[in-house]
């Protein structure tokens, strides 16, 4: 996976929007959300603000954006994770966990803003809200599926909905905030973004 913090290259034709998000990206993954403008990205990739304004309203609306498509590319790891071969609830549980650690550890900048307190107006933005949905039913219907092979506990689907999604998003937040070494190798990072999937199982399922 590319880095969310490679070299800038001035905007000289294309799609402008892309390369608005692309140096957008940049910006929060180096200096935060509060030093992001639009008149910087204008620079950025060498167009005058006026342009900028044609693609993003303002700054939320690019903000908004940049989350739907980190919501696009968080749903397209899990689903790759979970892979082709066929597999019990439970085994495809662990495997789209792992997808979304996976993917938060890759892309902290996007990570923080997808799940940042500037994006609790979703219903704002409707690709946003759609994409956001997408990433969290993948989860539940998992969960559900494995309710429904009785495989796991006959409780509320939403409670066990976000106690699945409150445990994989902790060791996200707590890895990429560097509370929690980031471990250097890629069998190491899935070892223990597997061993946090097994804890979870374990508290799910109906007879561990």
């Amino acid at each position: 996976m590319k880095s969310e913090s490679s070299t800038k290259t001035p905007y000289h034709h294309g799609n402008l929007r892309d390369a608005l998000l692309s140096a957008a990206l940049e910006r929060l993954a180096n200096d935060g959300v509060a030093k992001l403008s639009l008149r910087a990205l204008a620079s950025d990739v060498g167009v005058s603000p006026t342009a900028v304004y044609r693609h993003f309203e303002d700054k939320s609306a690019l903000l908004a954006a940049i989350a739907c498509d980190g919501f696009v590319g968080l749903t397209q790891n899990m689903v790759k994770h979970l892979g082709v071969d066929p597999c019990d609830a439970l085994t495809a549980l662990k495997r789209i966990g792992i997808g979304y650690v996976d993917y938060a550890m890759h892309h902290p900048a996007h990570y923080r803003l997808m799940f940042g307190q500037r994006m609790v107006e979703r219903a704002r933005y409707p690709e946003l809200y759609q994409a956001s949905n997408a990433s969290f039913a993948t989860l539940r219907n998992m969960i559900k599926r494995g309710m429904d092979e009785q495989l796991f506990k006959d409780l509320p689907l939403d409670v066990m909905t976000m106690t699945a999604w409150s445990l994989v998003h902790g060791m996200s937040m707590l890895t990429i905030d560097g509370l929690v070494k980031r471990p250097q190798q890629a069998d190491v990072l899935i070892a223990i973004a597997d061993q946090v999937q097994n804890t979870l199982a374990h508290g799910l399922l109906r007879n561990p």
